[in-house]
């Protein structure tokens, strides 16, 4: 019995303390920090990160992961771009941002879980 209810436990309490620093968190989120973003494509993407009235732009490489530090945080799509998202609490949750018929851009945030997420610069591809 002591096998199943310490593991228990133990998860109980990692959960109860990131719930708790989380609500502090500049961020918002139930986990402390504001997640990472992983440029899973071929070409780099630029984040956007707001805090405050501060905003700074970080170009992620393709294939690098970084932490995310702002309060909010978005990607911007360029017209004739496709981007896709894969992001939530086990980056399952998919989003397709397609723009490559669209004459302008727009910004998709990206929670404070972070995100994986591949830029292309024409058609979507298909994604399995």
């Amino acid at each position: 019995m002591a096998v199943l209810v310490l593991p228990l436990l133990a998860v109980t309490g990692i959960l109860s303390v990131a719930w708790t620093v989380g609500v502090g968190d500049r961020c918002g989120g139930p986990l402390p920090g504001c997640g990472s973003l992983r440029n899973a494509g071929d070409n780099p993407v630029t984040v956007r990160e707001v805090t405050d009235q501060t905003v700074t732009h970080v170009i992620v490489p393709a294939g690098q992961r970084v932490l995310l530090g702002g309060s909010s945080n978005e990607l911007h799509v360029e017209a004739g771009q496709c981007l896709l998202v894969e992001g939530g609490p086990f980056w399952d949750a998919r989003t397709v941002i397609d723009r490559t018929a669209e004459t302008t851009g727009m910004s998709h945030p990206i929670d404070d879980w972070g995100a994986r997420v591949q830029l292309h610069h024409d058609a979507c591809p298909e994604w399995s």
